[in-house]
């Protein structure tokens, strides 16, 4: 039978794995979108040792959505184990991506360097003449087009379409559904993202949050940005002390360099003026030690300010620039100093340095910047160290902190506001929460926007919608709110047809049916991912009680 078919393979119970497996019939076409790593507990990661469910040497494609682990990290064991195809993506995810994998190399052991650099390439931006949404061939009666996702630098979403008898279908993965639109573009880097083609039949969209609706404080640029200056001002001058932000490499800790920089163009200059602060007019010195960061920010250097051949900017949210009244080629002229020289001076006896790999710590600078976001590993062990212990100072977190790390140690005595001095814990670094405002991932109602919006270029034609990517309760509080919102939709929306929980099951793309699996089969399916939800309930439940039992203190807070 003639067709094209998709089989969920990875991220269908989890947030991690994402790995799509497609099969064009009519052509003998098999591609994957995405490949990534399972992450997370020990039963995530033992899948990533389990065997594919194909052939990697019948694949001819995989088409990259971005280049976070969780949907790249596994490239280099397709590459082992027979696949000699192409890996299609932008020029910044590759070369973010090849950046992660080698790192992966190093640290995991589950492949190697040798195979990473194995992989085959084919970068779409490459071409003079690309643009956002063009066809490119993939095969005889089989298509795909690129589009911008916020997520990441680099990061799309990808519609692939193919011919049915006379007419054509197409079927959009999201990858992850970043937080930038049109009318609100609040984080510092990226531009909005657009959504899928109006005339899709079919979405595929993670479901990270689709449970929660982010507050409106959180979505606020200037609320940020006011947030970090208060937290920072306080610590430096009022308690006389160190802040250290840890990060993550790729992306959040360019992000933060930003709204650094923006505190000391925009805010210090006022803070030096306040009466009664403690060595206001002294030299400021900002510092970011991250290894992997300093060659991933290379990579920002060289693609956030790229423009498209008709002079928009490709990435690049235009905002920062006069946020921080500087011009997109100074921004990457900044960026490349950092990289070459260490140190860009930021304003009047303020400075940003950049620690190359391999330097030793520099416990002299006043904020510091340090990998890894969850705090177990990297330079910012030697930092929380040497200023953990001391009140004066100030840690401020800005991701996700998985149980059982050091950071989600830090979240549990976390506040959201500086605390006055007196109430101060003695022998501990003052903790502050701020991640919130930085989550990369869009939430229930962004992602309804994303699935809803056609900006005017509707065509009536209904779009049936897989969920995955997410855990199940996210999964089924999304599924509700999709439900909800296409019983009263405007006419402006997208036509939503049905709402499906992605499942192992071959689905037919032309007919929209599964192809194998009875109703009994299906609830079986079901069966045991209630089952499963529960297990891994039991063992958050006991992770946290161990943790507990360790540290004498409540568990983390999700």
């Amino acid at each position: 039978m003639i067709m094209l078919k998709m089989k969920f393979v990875g991220a269908i119970e989890g947030v991690s794995g994402s790995c799509t497996w497609l099969h064009h019939t009519d052509s003998d076409t098999q591609f994957l979108v995405d490949c990534g790593m399972h992450q997370g507990n020990e039963r995530e990661e033992w899948a990533n040792s389990q065997a594919f469910p194909f052939h990697a040497a019948r694949l001819k494609y995989v088409l990259l959505t971005h280049a976070h682990i969780d949907h790249c990290g596994l490239l280099p064991r397709l590459v082992r184990e027979g696949f000699t195809g192409l890996v299609y993506a932008t020029r910044a995810t590759r070369e973010l991506t090849e950046l992660m994998l080698l790192d992966a190399a190093r640290v995991s052991g589950m492949f190697t360097e040798q195979e990473v650099k194995q992989i085959r390439w084919s970068v779409l931006d490459d071409d003079p003449g690309f643009k956002w949404g063009r066809s490119i061939r993939l095969a005889e009666g089989i298509w795909m087009a690129y589009l911008r996702s916020s997520h990441i630098l680099g990061a799309c979403l990808i519609s692939i379409g193919w011919k049915v008898n006379e007419g054509n279908r197409s079927i959009c993965f999201s990858g992850d559904v970043g937080c930038q639109t049109d009318e609100n573009a609040y984080l510092p880097l990226m531009k909005s993202g657009q959504q899928p083609f109006a005339d899709t039949d079919y979405i595929v969209v993670e479901s990270t949050y689709g449970g929660r609706v982010r507050e409106q404080a959180y979505q606020n640029s200037q609320l940020r940005l006011a947030r970090l200056a208060e937290v920072i001002a306080h610590t430096l001058f009022v308690k006389g002390g160190k802040v250290l932000i840890p990060t993550f490499s790729l992306h959040r800790a360019q992000e933060l360099l930003m709204d650094v920089l923006h505190w000391m163009k925009v805010n210090l200059p006022a803070s030096r003026q306040v009466p009664g602060h403690n060595g206001n007019d002294r030299p400021i010195t900002a510092n970011i030690h991250a290894p992997l960061g300093h060659a991933v920010t290379q990579v920002y250097a060289k693609h956030l300010c790229s423009t498209s051949p008709n002079g928009k900017f490709k990435y690049l949210n235009a905002e920062l620039c006069e946020s921080l009244a500087m011009h997109a080629d100074e921004i990457q002229a900044m960026l490349q100093r950092l990289v070459e020289h260490g140190r860009f001076k930021a304003g009047d006896e303020c400075y940003l340095d950049m620690t190359k790999p391999r330097q030793p710590s520099n416990f002299d600078a006043d904020i510091v910047i340090a990998s890894a976001g969850m705090c177990d590993n990297g330079p910012v062990v030697s930092y929380l160290e040497r200023w953990g212990s001391d009140p004066r100072n100030t840690v401020i977190l800005t991701g996700y902190q998985s149980g059982g790390s050091k950071g989600a140690e830090l979240m549990q005595r976390a506040s959201l506001s500086s605390l006055p001095l007196d109430s101060l814990a003695s022998g501990q670094a003052e903790v502050f929460d701020m991640s919130p405002y930085y989550s990369a991932h869009a939430d229930q109602q962004m992602l309804l926007d994303f699935l809803f919006r056609t900006d005017g270029y509707g065509s009536g034609k209904p779009a049936t919608v897989f969920l995955n990517h997410g855990n199940p309760a996210s999964k089924y509080a999304l599924r509700e709110a999709v439900r909800q919102r296409a019983d009263s939709a405007t006419s402006q929306d997208r036509k939503i047809m049905d709402v499906r929980i992605a499942d192992a099951r071959w689905f037919d793309l032309d007919t929209g049916e599964p192809i194998e699996g009875s109703s009994g089969q299906a609830e079986l399916l079901r069966e045991v991912e209630a089952l499963r939800s529960q297990l891994r309930q039991l063992t958050v439940e006991k992770v946290n009680k161990d943790s507990f039992t360790a540290s004498g203190t409540s568990a983390l807070h999700p």
